[in-house]
Protein backbone atom coordinates (compact mmCIF):
# COMPACT_ATOMS: atom_id res chain seq x y z
CA UNK A 1 0.00 0.00 0.00
CA UNK A 2 2.59 2.44 0.85
CA UNK A 3 4.39 1.65 -2.51
CA UNK A 4 1.37 2.64 -4.30
CA UNK A 5 0.47 5.46 -2.93
CA UNK A 6 4.31 6.81 -3.45
CA UNK A 7 3.54 6.00 -7.00
CA UNK A 8 0.28 7.97 -6.98
CA UNK A 9 2.12 11.23 -5.24
CA UNK A 10 4.80 11.14 -7.84
CA UNK A 11 2.22 11.05 -10.92
CA UNK A 12 0.48 13.94 -9.71
CA UNK A 13 4.01 15.91 -8.80
CA UNK A 14 4.68 15.17 -12.65
CA UNK A 15 1.62 16.66 -14.18
CA UNK A 16 2.06 19.66 -12.28
CA UNK A 17 5.35 20.43 -13.31
CA UNK A 18 4.35 19.72 -16.93
CA UNK A 19 1.44 22.31 -16.46
CA UNK A 20 3.98 24.91 -15.22
CA UNK A 21 6.37 24.07 -17.88
CA UNK A 22 3.16 25.17 -20.24
CA UNK A 23 1.93 28.13 -18.92
CA UNK A 24 2.87 31.48 -20.65
CA UNK A 25 4.34 34.58 -18.97
CA UNK A 26 3.00 37.26 -19.44
CA UNK A 27 4.57 39.68 -21.29
CA UNK A 28 5.68 43.25 -20.77
CA UNK A 29 3.82 45.90 -22.90
CA UNK A 30 1.31 43.89 -24.34
CA UNK A 31 -2.12 45.24 -25.97
CA UNK A 32 -3.53 47.77 -23.79
CA UNK A 33 -0.56 48.44 -21.15
CA UNK A 34 0.85 51.67 -20.40
CA UNK A 35 3.81 50.29 -21.63
CA UNK A 36 2.78 49.94 -24.87
CA UNK A 37 1.29 53.81 -25.30
CA UNK A 38 4.15 55.25 -24.40
CA UNK A 39 6.23 53.31 -27.49
CA UNK A 40 4.01 54.56 -29.90
CA UNK A 41 6.10 57.14 -31.83
CA UNK A 42 3.96 60.75 -32.17
CA UNK A 43 1.89 61.10 -35.02
CA UNK A 44 3.48 63.38 -37.77
CA UNK A 45 1.94 66.97 -37.87
CA UNK A 46 -0.37 67.78 -40.54
CA UNK A 47 -0.84 71.31 -39.70
CA UNK A 48 0.97 74.36 -38.37
CA UNK A 49 -0.36 76.13 -35.82
CA UNK A 50 0.87 80.40 -35.28
CA UNK A 51 1.08 81.99 -32.54
CA UNK A 52 1.79 86.38 -32.42
CA UNK A 53 2.73 87.10 -28.99
CA UNK A 54 2.13 83.49 -27.28
CA UNK A 55 -1.64 84.08 -28.71
CA UNK A 56 -3.27 81.54 -31.63
CA UNK A 57 -4.11 83.18 -34.58
CA UNK A 58 -4.71 80.64 -36.88
CA UNK A 59 -3.92 76.92 -38.15
CA UNK A 60 -2.63 76.33 -41.81
CA UNK A 61 -3.79 73.12 -43.44
CA UNK A 62 -2.31 70.63 -45.52
CA UNK A 63 -4.00 72.06 -48.56
CA UNK A 64 -2.82 75.65 -47.60
CA UNK A 65 0.89 74.59 -47.23
CA UNK A 66 0.90 72.60 -50.21
CA UNK A 67 0.28 76.43 -51.66
CA UNK A 68 3.69 77.34 -50.27
CA UNK A 69 1.74 80.13 -48.57
CA UNK A 70 3.97 83.39 -47.42
CA UNK A 71 4.11 83.45 -43.16
CA UNK A 72 3.09 87.19 -43.23
CA UNK A 73 0.10 86.25 -45.08
CA UNK A 74 -1.13 83.72 -42.58
CA UNK A 75 -0.92 86.77 -39.49
CA UNK A 76 -3.56 89.50 -38.84
CA UNK A 77 -2.52 92.84 -40.20
CA UNK A 78 -1.07 94.57 -37.30
CA UNK A 79 1.81 91.86 -37.80
CA UNK A 80 2.13 91.16 -41.49
CA UNK A 81 5.10 93.63 -41.87
CA UNK A 82 8.31 91.94 -41.75
CA UNK A 83 10.43 94.31 -39.72
CA UNK A 84 7.89 94.52 -36.64
CA UNK A 85 9.07 90.86 -36.58
CA UNK A 86 11.30 90.65 -33.48
CA UNK A 87 12.08 86.67 -33.34
CA UNK A 88 10.58 83.90 -34.51
CA UNK A 89 10.11 80.54 -33.12
CA UNK A 90 9.98 77.31 -34.92
CA UNK A 91 8.33 74.06 -33.05
CA UNK A 92 9.28 70.97 -34.46
CA UNK A 93 10.42 67.42 -33.92
CA UNK A 94 13.00 68.62 -31.58
CA UNK A 95 11.85 69.18 -28.07
CA UNK A 96 13.39 72.69 -28.26
CA UNK A 97 12.17 75.46 -30.60
CA UNK A 98 14.34 76.77 -32.92
CA UNK A 99 14.71 80.48 -32.96
CA UNK A 100 14.95 83.06 -35.86
CA UNK A 101 16.32 86.39 -34.44
CA UNK A 102 15.12 89.67 -35.99
CA UNK A 103 14.74 88.04 -39.43
CA UNK A 104 14.37 91.07 -41.37
CA UNK A 105 18.05 92.34 -40.69
CA UNK A 106 19.37 88.83 -40.15
CA UNK A 107 18.04 88.05 -43.98
CA UNK A 108 17.35 91.03 -45.36
CA UNK A 109 16.35 89.73 -49.25
CA UNK A 110 14.57 86.43 -48.09
CA UNK A 111 10.69 85.94 -47.03
CA UNK A 112 9.86 83.60 -44.45
CA UNK A 113 7.12 80.79 -45.98
CA UNK A 114 5.69 77.45 -45.46
CA UNK A 115 5.88 74.79 -47.58
CA UNK A 116 5.71 70.75 -47.92
CA UNK A 117 9.01 69.64 -46.57
CA UNK A 118 10.58 66.31 -45.74
CA UNK A 119 8.62 63.36 -46.38
CA UNK A 120 5.84 66.34 -46.94
CA UNK A 121 5.13 67.20 -43.84
CA UNK A 122 4.94 70.60 -43.05
CA UNK A 123 8.42 73.17 -43.41
CA UNK A 124 9.22 76.58 -42.78
CA UNK A 125 12.16 78.05 -44.87
CA UNK A 126 13.33 81.69 -45.88
CA UNK A 127 13.51 82.26 -49.39
CA UNK A 128 14.77 84.55 -51.77
CA UNK A 129 11.49 86.19 -53.07
CA UNK A 130 12.19 84.61 -56.90
CA UNK A 131 13.12 81.20 -55.40
CA UNK A 132 9.57 81.26 -53.28
CA UNK A 133 7.96 82.04 -56.65
CA UNK A 134 9.79 79.02 -58.42
CA UNK A 135 9.19 76.71 -55.30
CA UNK A 136 12.98 76.44 -55.17
CA UNK A 137 15.27 75.72 -52.37
CA UNK A 138 15.05 78.07 -49.04
CA UNK A 139 18.92 79.72 -47.61
CA UNK A 140 17.30 78.22 -43.97
CA UNK A 141 14.85 75.84 -43.29
CA UNK A 142 13.13 73.72 -40.56
CA UNK A 143 11.83 70.45 -41.31
CA UNK A 144 8.71 68.56 -39.22
CA UNK A 145 6.88 71.96 -38.49
CA UNK A 146 4.11 71.93 -35.77
CA UNK A 147 3.77 75.94 -34.53
CA UNK A 148 5.49 78.87 -35.37
CA UNK A 149 5.44 81.63 -32.92
CA UNK A 150 6.01 85.27 -34.01
CA UNK A 151 7.27 87.84 -31.01
CA UNK A 152 6.51 91.40 -32.01
CA UNK A 153 8.76 94.72 -31.40
CA UNK A 154 6.75 96.75 -28.67
CA UNK A 155 7.40 100.32 -29.39
CA UNK A 156 10.35 100.36 -31.23
CA UNK A 157 8.99 101.58 -34.75
CA UNK A 158 10.48 98.87 -36.76
CA UNK A 159 8.37 97.94 -39.46
CA UNK A 160 7.29 101.66 -40.31
CA UNK A 161 8.81 102.02 -43.41
CA UNK A 162 8.14 99.28 -45.27
CA UNK A 163 5.71 99.69 -47.78
CA UNK A 164 2.28 98.55 -48.04
CA UNK A 165 0.54 96.12 -45.84
CA UNK A 166 2.97 93.66 -45.56
CA UNK A 167 2.62 89.76 -47.03
CA UNK A 168 3.64 90.81 -50.87
CA UNK A 169 2.40 90.16 -53.90
CA UNK A 170 2.31 87.28 -56.49
CA UNK A 171 5.53 87.65 -58.49
CA UNK A 172 4.16 85.59 -61.42
CA UNK A 173 1.70 88.41 -61.93
CA UNK A 174 3.67 91.18 -62.92
CA UNK A 175 3.23 92.87 -66.35
CA UNK A 176 5.78 95.22 -67.39
CA UNK A 177 5.05 97.18 -70.67
CA UNK A 178 7.69 98.10 -72.91
CA UNK A 179 6.89 100.34 -76.03
CA UNK A 180 9.00 101.38 -78.71
CA UNK A 181 8.40 102.90 -82.01
CA UNK A 182 6.61 99.52 -83.49
CA UNK A 183 4.69 99.11 -80.88
CA UNK A 184 4.04 98.21 -77.46
CA UNK A 185 4.31 94.56 -75.86
CA UNK A 186 3.81 92.84 -72.52
CA UNK A 187 7.25 91.38 -70.43
CA UNK A 188 5.39 88.26 -68.08
CA UNK A 189 6.40 88.04 -64.25
CA UNK A 190 6.98 84.10 -65.10
CA UNK A 191 9.08 85.11 -68.37
CA UNK A 192 10.82 87.22 -65.81
CA UNK A 193 11.44 84.84 -63.19
CA UNK A 194 12.88 82.23 -65.62
CA UNK A 195 15.84 84.90 -66.63
CA UNK A 196 19.44 84.27 -64.92
CA UNK A 197 20.25 86.86 -62.47
CA UNK A 198 23.35 88.59 -61.26
CA UNK A 199 24.05 90.83 -58.22
CA UNK A 200 24.10 94.48 -58.21
CA UNK A 201 27.50 96.12 -59.93
CA UNK A 202 30.03 95.91 -57.28
CA UNK A 203 29.05 92.90 -55.28
CA UNK A 204 29.82 89.70 -55.56
CA UNK A 205 26.47 88.07 -53.48
CA UNK A 206 22.75 89.55 -52.31
CA UNK A 207 19.82 90.97 -53.94
CA UNK A 208 20.34 89.15 -57.59
CA UNK A 209 18.50 90.79 -60.45
CA UNK A 210 18.47 91.55 -63.70
CA UNK A 211 20.23 94.65 -65.66
CA UNK A 212 17.76 96.43 -67.64
CA UNK A 213 19.56 96.22 -70.78
CA UNK A 214 18.94 92.05 -70.45
CA UNK A 215 15.39 92.51 -69.87
CA UNK A 216 14.77 94.89 -73.29
CA UNK A 217 17.06 92.05 -74.92
CA UNK A 218 14.86 89.26 -73.41
CA UNK A 219 11.54 91.83 -75.44
CA UNK A 220 14.05 92.17 -78.88
CA UNK A 221 14.98 95.60 -77.60
CA UNK A 222 18.72 95.60 -79.23
CA UNK A 223 19.11 99.73 -79.26
CA UNK A 224 18.48 102.46 -77.74
CA UNK A 225 19.81 105.92 -76.54
CA UNK A 226 17.00 107.66 -74.10
CA UNK A 227 14.74 106.07 -71.88
CA UNK A 228 11.58 106.72 -69.61
CA UNK A 229 10.96 104.29 -66.92
CA UNK A 230 7.70 104.22 -64.84
CA UNK A 231 6.48 102.80 -61.48
CA UNK A 232 2.62 102.99 -63.34
CA UNK A 233 1.84 105.60 -61.11
CA UNK A 234 2.94 108.92 -60.98
CA UNK A 235 6.58 108.93 -60.78
CA UNK A 236 9.12 108.66 -63.86
CA UNK A 237 13.02 108.65 -64.20
CA UNK A 238 14.04 109.27 -67.71
CA UNK A 239 17.99 107.84 -68.49
CA UNK A 240 19.95 109.25 -71.12
CA UNK A 241 22.83 107.98 -73.13
CA UNK A 242 25.45 108.42 -70.00
CA UNK A 243 22.85 106.35 -67.76
CA UNK A 244 23.49 103.25 -70.26
CA UNK A 245 26.96 103.67 -70.96
CA UNK A 246 28.04 99.68 -69.64
CA UNK A 247 31.28 101.60 -68.63
CA UNK A 248 29.81 104.04 -66.47
CA UNK A 249 26.19 102.94 -65.23
CA UNK A 250 23.81 100.28 -64.91
CA UNK A 251 20.65 100.52 -64.63
CA UNK A 252 19.37 97.39 -62.33
CA UNK A 253 16.02 95.45 -61.76
CA UNK A 254 15.32 93.27 -58.81
CA UNK A 255 12.42 91.47 -57.15
CA UNK A 256 11.60 92.89 -53.12
CA UNK A 257 9.90 91.48 -50.68
CA UNK A 258 7.21 93.25 -51.63
CA UNK A 259 6.93 91.11 -54.76
CA UNK A 260 7.01 94.39 -56.98
CA UNK A 261 9.86 95.15 -58.93
CA UNK A 262 12.28 97.87 -57.58
CA UNK A 263 14.58 99.78 -59.97
CA UNK A 264 17.52 101.41 -59.44
CA UNK A 265 20.53 103.28 -61.40
CA UNK A 266 23.89 102.27 -60.30
CA UNK A 267 26.69 104.96 -61.13
CA UNK A 268 30.44 104.50 -61.40
CA UNK A 269 32.49 106.82 -58.93
CA UNK A 270 36.02 106.18 -59.49
CA UNK A 271 36.46 102.24 -58.41
CA UNK A 272 33.35 102.26 -56.77
CA UNK A 273 29.50 101.81 -57.62
CA UNK A 274 27.06 103.80 -55.89
CA UNK A 275 23.65 104.40 -56.29
CA UNK A 276 21.40 106.73 -58.11
CA UNK A 277 18.15 107.34 -59.29
CA UNK A 278 15.64 104.45 -58.59
CA UNK A 279 12.07 103.96 -58.16
CA UNK A 280 10.08 101.70 -56.24
CA UNK A 281 8.26 100.04 -58.66
CA UNK A 282 8.70 99.05 -62.75
CA UNK A 283 6.04 99.00 -64.80
CA UNK A 284 6.64 100.78 -68.30
CA UNK A 285 9.68 101.31 -70.32
CA UNK A 286 9.54 103.62 -73.05
CA UNK A 287 12.30 103.74 -75.54
CA UNK A 288 12.58 107.50 -76.60
CA UNK A 289 15.28 107.12 -79.39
Amino acid sequence: MRSRRLVIVALVLAVASCSKGTDKPVEKGSAGSAGSAAAKPAPAATTVAIFVDDQQVGTVTADQIAAWPRVDTLVPTAAKRLGKWLKVSLVGAEPKPVDVNQPSATYPELVPALFPGDGGAPAFGMFDPVELAKKGKPALREDHLREVHVKLAENSGRGENEQGEGGGEDPAKIEVMIKTAKGEQKLLGTQLLEMPRQPPPGQSSGGLGWPLAAILDKAGVKKYEKLIVSDGKDTNLTLEKQDLDPAKAMPFVKLNRQGSLRFIVFKKEGETWKRGGDLRGLARVEVVK
